[in-house]
């Protein structure tokens, strides 16, 4: 019969086998409990609720990890004859007797919340082989008379004894299973975890039904909010256009001149990127991002550095010597012209650039007068792949994760797909006023909308298809 009531779910396990890191990621919460190396960092039972359109579904409850599961096994079965056939009998007995307030004052917290809970999930760490001591402290939590689900958690790391861990399960009847990693969970896998507790408590199918279509309904809106932010970015750059005034040709003035384009780029790449990580539920203190400055959010390889072009494929033409990607990224308009990509301004201003005649002399008058400085088509490229790296990562990520996000080694673009994206920007390359960069003309208009709308649709495409494919 089904009820109203919610799902009362106690996590145990024993002691660092990931149980908080768990619900860190059930609950996208990063910073819900402590996660530490050292045993027993989780000292009482920590209580959270789960709420949907303001109901409550699910109750989840951090346990203390077992640590004497074989001396408690020896001291249960002591019991037996008193309540040879009622596990919870004998547990409530043990509860009442000194032993549970001393000697296993840790171990008797997590039974208690056991016998008030209508199910548990058991996580184990597949790292660890299967040792006497694990097995007694399953058949002590089965006496509680719960159904179990076991957790095969930190299933992506190798070595582990995963397979034998399967196979212990089965040989106590515990049939039913879902291989969870806290670290990179499944692009679907608190789906899968509902489905499986379905069976178990079939009562309470309501609420795990609702639980799961309410977490797809939210990956598939972050897959639909991070898409435009990253368009909106694209259509910021792509239309950002930095005037130049005077004739100043020192190369002093050119490299401040570059630098200035560089830097208001890097901003803005900065600020997309705080937004991803906010939409995802992570900070810059709570994720290690080897490529991004956790105080500033910035990447630390150098948007416009020739190796950053290079470590996601992107051909430049340029050497990878220190100094040699300088100016690498900026492109020149004269009279809505463009001068060519990577020329150096030094160059052009100075009237000694080769490809001049290319233009014809009707530039030279703008030469002596107004110049915008763009950036290139590469440096779209380059920032289309970073965000797309960064939100496939982020949504493969469990928010009890600690380890090192390597963003690097983008999944390869399909050209046809990279065309149109260009093709979009290209229109906001001639719409200066379609840059939020530049406060002071920027102008929201159906045109821009439309544009970014478009742009949108196709970064959503492909970001469901990198992580569909993962």
């Amino acid at each position: 019969m089904a009820t109203s009531a919610p799902l009362k779910l106690a996590v145990v396990g024993h002691t660092n086998t990931g149980k908080t890191s768990l619900l860190r990621t059930l609950l996208h919460d990063a910073q819900f409990g402590v996660v530490d190396s050292r045993p027993s960092t989780t000292r009482e039972v920590i209580q959270t609720d789960v709420k949907i359109a303001q109901q409550v579904l699910l109750q989840l409850f951090d346990t203390p990890g077992l640590e004497a599961g074989t001396d408690l096994y020896d001291a249960l079965n002591q019991l037996t004859e008193q309540h040879r056939h009622d596990g919870p009998a004998q547990v409530q007995v043990f509860l009442s007797s000194p032993a549970a307030s001393e000697a296993y004052e840790q171990e008797a917290k997590v039974l208690r919340q056991l016998l008030q809970s209508d199910a548990a999930l058991y996580v184990i760490d597949v790292r660890d082989p299967v040792l006497p001591k694990f097995q007694d402290e399953l058949a002590v939590l089965a006496r509680c008379g719960k159904p179990i689900l076991p957790i095969l958690n930190f299933v992506a790391q190798q070595p582990n004894h995963r397979a034998a861990w399967q196979q212990a399960l089965n040989h106590v009847h515990l049939h039913v299973q879902i291989e969870f990693d806290a670290v990179t969970p499944p692009v679907e896998g608190e789906e899968i975890l509902c489905q499986r507790l379905i069976a178990l408590v079939p009562e309470f199918e309501p609420q795990l039904q609702a639980f799961a279509q309410a977490r797809q309904q939210q990956r598939q809106q972050r897959w639909l909010v991070g898409s435009q932010q990253i368009a909106e970015l694209l259509v910021d750059v792509a239309a950002y256009q930095y005037r130049v005034q005077g004739h100043e040709t020192s190369e002093e003035h050119h490299e401040f001149l570059m630098r200035q384009v560089q830097e208001r780029v890097k901003q803005r790449e900065q600020q997309c990127v705080q937004e991803l990580l906010a939409l995802y539920a992570f900070e810059l203190t709570a994720v290690e991002l080897p490529q991004l400055n956790r105080q500033t959010g910035q990447w630390r390889d150098d948007l416009f550095a020739a190796q950053t072009f290079a470590d996601f494929g992107i051909k430049t033409g340029l050497g990878l010597g220190s100094g040699a990607a300088m100016g690498a990224g900026v492109d020149v308009l004269v009279g809505g012209l463009s001068l060519g990509a990577g020329t150096a301004i030094g160059a052009l201003v100075g009237g000694v650039w080769q490809g001049w005649n290319h233009y014809g002399k009707r530039l030279v008058g703008h030469l002596k007068g107004e110049r915008e400085l763009i950036v290139e088509d590469k440096v779209l490229q380059l920032l289309c792949l970073r965000q797309l790296a960064l939100i496939q990562q982020l949504a493969q990520r469990g928010h009890g994760a600690q380890h090192i996000v390597q963003v690097a080694d983008a999944q390869p673009l399909q050209q046809e797909w990279l065309r149109q994206v260009l093709q979009l920007l290209h229109k906001a390359r001639k719409k200066p006023y379609w840059s939020s960069m530049v406060p002071a003309q920027f102008v929201v208009g159906k045109e821009r909308h439309q544009c970014v709308t478009k742009l949108q649709q196709l970064l959503q495409d492909n970001v469901k298809f990198l992580l569909i494919r993962n």
